[in-house]
């Protein structure tokens, strides 16, 4: 682990018997993006057994043997002193202003998912881009996700409650046979909130970055009142020295070449951006 990990919990025990399913959950943590289980039959030898992306879990089978064990987790690596945070990390610090919600573990462990609104749309996007519109007059202009949240975003907008499909589809009356492309998804959806009140279609994009059970919403323009000189946007890099490469002195037979950048990350407007976390996959 280590690699972006905090330190690890306080432990806990469950007596589950032969043909039980372990269901576990801890309290979810913002800015978290998953979660790894470290479980066993005896305290304190507990080895991985799972790494989510919501914060519960449920065991049915057998334990895993040869994992990475418990007692290696010693060091809260979740930040990085050398590094400047990113957009996501800056964003989900409390107080920062950003929209943050992550999904609320439902029953029996299972997590939260997505949820139809019956209008084509999704409840936890419609609300999130409303909360931001009602409390900055920010408008979102483009939704980034994960190749996951993208396939549960278009089943969620395909489906209406009740089982019925918003998906229609035409044939001719005089010809007998119809023809359907198999498969699709999402690539805009709808915000509403944008002045002067006619709305707007909005990109989804995927991003490698972006981690499953996260989406990130992004508003590229601010509102008149809030432009100036100091704030020009939402963020931006501001570099004193970008890209560059050194080919250091020879003077053994290994040739040592640094790359090198100088830059940092500035965040004028961290209530330009939005987050849904936690999200189940289904």
């Amino acid at each position: 682990m280590n690699g972006g990990s905090s330190q690890k919990s306080a432990e806990a025990s469950q007596a589950v018997t032969l043909g039980q399913t372990l269901f576990m959950a801890t309290p979810a943590i913002q800015g978290a993006v998953a979660y790894a289980w470290y479980v066993s039959t005896s305290t304190t030898t507990e080895t991985l057994q799972a790494i989510t992306t919501i914060n519960s879990n449920a065991i049915t089978a057998p334990l895993l043997a040869g994992n990475q064990a418990a007692t290696a987790v010693t060091t809260d690596a979740s930040t990085n002193s050398t590094a400047f945070d990113g957009l996501f990390t800056s964003a989900a610090k409390s107080g920062s202003g950003a929209y943050f919600s992550a999904l609320a573990t439902g029953v029996s462990g299972t997590g939260n998912y997505l949820t139809a609104s019956g209008r084509g749309s999704v409840n936890e996007i419609d609300a999130m881009m409303l909360a931001m519109w009602n409390n900055y007059q920010v408008s979102i202009d483009v939704l980034y996700v994960n190749a996951q949240e993208l396939k549960n975003i278009t089943s969620r907008v395909l489906s209406a409650p009740g089982g019925g499909s918003l998906l229609n589809y035409f044939k001719t009356p005089e010809s007998g046979e119809y023809k359907l492309t198999a498969g699709g998804s999402i690539e805009f959806y709808y915000n509403p909130f944008m002045a002067p009140g006619a709305g707007q279609r909005i990109p989804i994009r995927i991003h490698p970055m972006i981690p499953p059970g996260t989406i990130i919403g992004w508003a590229k323009d601010l509102p008149i009142q809030y432009q100036s000189n100091e704030v020009p946007n939402v963020a931006e890099i501001l570099t004193r020295n970008d890209y560059y490469q050194i080919e250091w002195p020879l003077v053994t037979r290994q040739r040592q070449v640094g790359c090198y950048a100088e830059e940092v990350l500035a965040i004028y407007a961290p209530f330009g951006m939005g987050i849904l976390t936690n999200i189940a996959n289904g």
